[in-house]
């Protein structure tokens, strides 16, 4: 999948599914309080559990699609489990969970690691699965207004959004370099590749930089003068959902008291 395919399939989600019309007030408390209570718990099995309720949500209260949801998941699911793999082996203390000689050296790994790595894995899982949640149910546009509402500085929200639109128009300008090197024939070998690479490293910033000049004037020609100025006419938040996800927040901390108290990891 495409790059710029792939972050338009997101917005398109985040306008189309499921959720789209209830509060993003709602939907940032439930993604936001989840998120810090993964995050700063040691728990596996919370981590566990939020991650589960998290992407039942996701793909059957909002109705997101099981194969793009997971595609999500899959790079960064990869280089965590390698950075969890290297924290299992090299990292921990205490009781011995395997030695292995070789070369004259022993290898330990501790059993304190191996828990350490999972627990890791975990707690980012989780966490990316709270993250995911708020991008694919709530759009660009309703975080944003929700930041105003919060009182967040208006020059930080301004520029956030518009460093938002110039992600997208990095990618089109590198998907459409790509596709005319591809025209050409630039990527036919590895030693063509690594020169069409080269070439493209050096020509994007510049494209880049001139099309979004062009996007700057024309934003001026629609009357741009400092602010920008959205529809801010968003749906409230109702007070069952928030008791909701109140009661479920509550419910974790008593999950995490609970395992503490029995030493479950």
């Amino acid at each position: 999948m495409e790059h710029s395919h792939f972050y338009a399939q997101i917005d398109r989600y985040a306008y189309t599914n499921a959720l789209a019309k209830c509060s993003p007030i709602t939907k940032g408390f439930f993604a936001v309080s989840a998120l810090l209570i993964s995050v700063s718990s040691s728990s596996a099995l919370l981590s566990a559990t939020i991650f589960l309720i998290t992407t039942i949500v996701t793909l059957y209260v909002a109705k997101i699609p099981f194969h793009f949801y997971f595609d999500m998941f899959t790079l960064p699911t990869i280089m965590l489990m390698l950075s969890c793999l290297f924290i299992a082996l090299f990292f921990g203390y205490g009781e011995k969970l395997a030695e292995i000689g070789m070369l004259g050296f022993t290898w330990v790994i501790f059993k304190n690691g191996v828990t350490l790595s999972i627990t890791t894995f975990l707690r980012v899982e989780s966490a990316l699965s709270c993250l995911f949640f708020l991008v694919l149910t709530t759009s660009i546009t309703d975080i944003f207004i929700t930041l105003r509402k919060i009182k967040v500085p208006k020059t930080i929200v301004e520029l956030s959004l518009l460093i938002y639109r110039y992600i997208f128009v990095f990618l089109e300008v590198s998907a459409k370099m790509n596709t005319a090197q591809t025209l050409r024939l630039g990527n036919s070998g590895f030693i063509n590749r690594i020169r069409a690479i080269a070439l493209v490293a050096g020509n994007l910033f510049i494209r880049t930089l001139e099309q979004g000049e062009r996007t700057f004037i024309a934003m001026n020609a629609r009357g741009y003068d400092g602010n920008l100025h959205v529809l801010e006419d968003l749906p409230k938040p109702t007070k069952i959902a928030l008791i909701g996800i109140a009661l479920f927040d509550a419910a974790m901390l008593v999950l995490i008291i609970l395992t503490i108290s029995i030493g479950v990891i």
